[in-house]
Order: structure tokens, then C-alpha cells, then sequence
């Protein structure tokens, strides 16, 4: 029901556009481009790997003060790790900004070139909006109809 709903406005806000004569520019540029991963990449240590054999030193006061060093050194890898997990969310976000920059930007920019075709023309205006709801929704209830077939 939430699907069809949602497919209704976006066959209006598709049709009105095209009837009104709705133009989308291109002015954001590149969201991600080779120079911002190199900036991203450029930032990270490098860290090579070590072995670590602890000495045995017991439950004495030895053991004891080996164990809060080790805490301290733990901490400051962990630190380190959550830099890396870090960088690595922020590339992540910027791939998935570029994916969504292309799906509705780009997409919508390519329907909304056919507005000088359909401007104050409401059977053009909504025939195109039908069409093109129809190729941008129709794989959503595809995969709707086919987890209730599969179920």
C-alpha cells in the first residue's frame, strides 16, 4: 500500500513537472572524484605488522602493572582502528552519496529533458509521467510480488 502510494506522487510530481516545464540543472559537479579519494587515502598510517609474545609475569605486582600497560597499548590500537573504520565510513558515504546523486539527479534530468516536448500539453505531460513511473517503480513490485511467490 506504502509502495503505490509513494508511486502515485511520483508519477504527479513526474507529470506536473513535465507538464510546467520543470528543468533540472547541472550545478553540484563530482561528488567523488579520484582527487578527494587520494585526499582520503593520502591521510591514512600505514601499519605494519608485529608479533607480540608476552612474558610471563603472574598474579604479583608485576603482572599487575604489565596488564595496565598492555590496557594502554590496547587502547591506542583500538584508537588507530576506529581512525581507519572511520575513513572508511566516510568513503563509503561519499559512494553512496554519488550513487544517489546519480539516481535522482540524473535520472530525473533525464526525464525532465522531454518538458519542452510536453509544456501545457497534459496528454503528452502524463503519458510520459506513466511511462517513465512505470520503468523507475515497476522493479519495486517486482520484488515485492516475488517475495510473496517465494514465501
Amino acid at each position: 500500500m506504502s509502495t503505490s502510494i509513494l508511486a502515485a506522487a511520483f508519477f504527479l510530481f513526474i507529470s506536473l513537472g513535465l507538464f510546467y516545464g520543470l528543468k533540472l540543472k547541472d550545478n553540484t559537479g563530482h561528488i567523488l572524484t579520484k582527487e578527494r579519494i587520494k585526499k582520503l587515502s593520502d591521510k591514512t598510517p600505514e601499519i605494519g605488522s608485529f608479533d607480540f609474545d608476552g612474558p610471563a609475569l603472574g598474579d604479583g605486582i608485576g603482572g599487575i602493572i604489565f596488564s595496565v600497560i598492555l590496557w594502554i597499548l590496547i587502547s591506542i590500537v583500538f584508537v588507530f582502528l576506529l581512525y581507519f573504520l572511520g575513513i572508511f565510513f566516510w568513503a563509503t558515504v561519499l559512494f553512496f552519496t554519488a550513487m544517489l546523486y546519480w539516481i535522482f539527479f540524473r535520472a530525473l534530468r533525464l526525464v525532465f529533458k522531454n518538458s519542452k516536448y510536453c509544456r501545457r500539453n497534459a496528454l503528452k505531460s502524463f503519458s510520459f509521467g506513466f511511462v517513465y513511473s512505470f520503468l523507475y517503480i515497476s522493479w519495486i513490485y517486482g520484488i515485492i510480488f516475488l517475495v510473496h511467490y517465494l514465501r
